[in-house]
């Protein structure tokens, strides 16, 4: 994210120790952590269920344009988009503490995104493949053969039920890619922002201030731009009136007399709703073998993703800026008087900055090639489902997802942090095996990102996701806090210099071995669990489906 591209400036420039920092960027995992069950839960809503407009249309027919989520995503996008345009303002006056509360703000509004979504994957693709064309006719059957019956018709069911399955994966990792080129825009955004030539720039322009809080004040804007840019898709307020319609509790009538409630009962009863709702899948989720083993998954691939977006930009500054800065340096000195007085001042230009850059767009490929892949395996996870089956295939690609980032991660931090020849390589390498360990990981969207689809029913399946996300966050959460506490210790041991990145020996990131490694543990053992546990039957849900039927 976007603090993480900052980091380093955070460090240097508002004096922030690497343990603040970590207490910073693990506050928007409490807030994520907290509203994902919300999330799904309120994306869900009326999911399924169109609702008459006669009123409002004239007479129309009746749309099924409602589904909680064209609420939630437009809202949380816009509102994460001013979250983040105050982030700058709460670090510069009001310094960790401020901060941390600004993240924890845009983590409990980013926490309702992507239940939501789901929700609407689960609710948009269920009609979208049309039935198999080999239908049994029951009446031309023979009446005699009971037996032979019972076996076609379940054979039928079970077409029905892969074909109706066979694109889910594909919608939903089309979601999740969407936010790798999220991060990809967010890198290539600080790229160019904190890059010496556009500093230079914006100072002929009149602009004096710190550019770090650039990249912030450009993606802000731009999460508030989708909130127009999507308004008809999203049909805002209407689904917002239907949502409203289905958390109110029901006016009473006694003889011709109607009993209104009261707003305040209105707002206990929809908590209580809510809460009701939320106890009740998350106690599914837990009694359910397939629900425990997405938990487990989810949590490796928080502490390992999480890990990574929020420490790895930091990292890859710090085993090469001095690199770097002995660059800069030969460039002064080689340059004759004249086009020295031209460069621009150490007082003008950010090296920290200029650093940032460098490392930012080395991790703008690798997001896209996560996005790339994670597409790709959905569509593939679809049609191997169909040849090897469901379980099988989620329990693989799973498996690959979690134990080979984890196999990389260790290899690349165990290299750096011996001192070997890896600490005097340059940014390709370790960017590289940063890149290639995140894009296996997008392994997973063909896997646990997934398997809620499986064994949900649509109304519940964005908060059995949310669960699992919730279980990522917290996990997310603690890793990076825990974190930037040992990267602080390894600065008190003398390991590198605190807040000054641009400092460091080459061959430095020794202190970022042992987390990082604690990461690929947590990332093994939560795959290796989910690969050995998982199902894909139906576990949640299927009460409300024997009652809708």
């Amino acid at each position: 994210g976007t603090t993480a591209i900052a980091a380093s400036s955070l460090l240097d420039e508002l004096q922030w120790s690497e343990g603040q920092l970590g207490e910073v960027q693990s506050a928007f995992f409490v807030g994520y952590a907290l509203t994902q069950v919300l999330g799904g839960i309120l994306g869900g809503a009326t999911a399924g269920a169109p609702i008459d407009r006669t009123d409002n249309n004239g007479g129309g027919p009746p749309t099924d344009r409602t589904g909680g989520y064209r609420t939630i995503l437009p809202l949380s996008l816009f509102l994460t988009g001013v979250t983040t345009l105050l982030f700058p303002l709460a670090a510069t006056l009001g310094g960790p503490s401020w901060a941390s509360a600004d993240r924890l703000c845009l983590g409990l509004l980013e926490g309702l995104l992507l239940p939501a979504a789901m929700a609407g994957v689960s609710d948009t693709t269920k009609n979208t493949v049309p039935k198999p064309s080999n239908n049994f006719n029951l009446d031309k059957m023979s009446k005699t053969d009971d037996a032979s019956s019972q076996s076609a018709m379940e054979n039928k069911d079970c077409d029905e039920e892969k074909s109706s399955r066979n694109i889910k994966a594909t919608a939903s990792s089309i979601v999740i890619a969407g936010c790798y080129m999220g991060s990809a825009w967010a890198y290539l955004s600080a790229w160019l922002l904190y890059s010496e030539r556009f500093q230079i720039q914006i100072q002929e322009w009149g602009y004096v201030g710190s550019v770090w809080p650039l990249v912030f004040y450009i993606n802000g804007i731009l999460s508030m731009g989708c909130l127009f840019l999507f308004q008809e898709e999203f049909n805002l307020f209407e689904s917002l009136g239907s949502i409203s319609h289905q958390f109110a509790p029901k006016s009473s009538g006694i003889g011709n007399t109607t009993i209104e409630t009261s707003t305040a009962d209105y707002s206990l009863s929809t908590q209580n709703s809510l809460l009701k709702e939320t106890l009740s899948i998350a106690n599914a989720t837990l009694s359910s073998k397939s629900g425990r083993a997405i938990i487990a998954a989810q949590i490796g691939q928080g502490a390992l993703l999480y890990s990574i977006a929020s420490w790895g930009p930091l990292y890859l500054e710090r085993i090469t800026s001095s690199v770097h800065s002995t660059s800069n340096m030969i460039d002064v000195a080689s340059s004759t008087p004249s086009e020295s007085a031209m460069l621009p001042s150490a007082s003008s230009i950010s090296s920290v900055a200029v650093t940032a850059s460098i490392a930012a767009s080395s991790l703008i490929f690798p997001q896209i090639t996560q996005a790339l892949v994670g597409i790709t395996i959905g569509a593939a996870a679809d049609k191997l489902s169909l040849k090897f089956g469901t379980r099988i295939t989620r329990r693989t690609l799973q498996l690959i997802s979690g134990v080979g980032p984890a196999v990389v991660l260790w290899y690349l931090t165990s290299q750096v942090g011996s001192g070997g020849e890896s600490g005097n390589a340059d940014l390709l390498s370790p960017a590289l095996l940063f890149g290639t360990a995140q894009t296996i990981s997008a392994l997973s969207l063909g896997a646990v990102s997934v398997s809620h689809l499986d064994i949900a029913t649509s109304s519940s399946a964005g908060a059995v996701y949310a669960l699992g996300n919730v279980a990522a966050a917290a996990s997310g959460s603690l890793m990076v806090n825990l974190f930037g506490r040992l990267l602080e210790d390894g600065v008190t041991d003398g390991t590198s210099p605190s807040g000054a990145s641009s400092e460091m020996s080459v061959g430095g990131g020794a202190e970022f071995a042992l987390p990082f490694q604690l990461v690929a543990i947590l990332s093994a053992v939560g795959s290796l669990i989910y690969a050995c546990t998982v199902d894909t039957e139906l576990e949640i849900g299927f009460n409300e489906t024997s009652a809708n039927a």
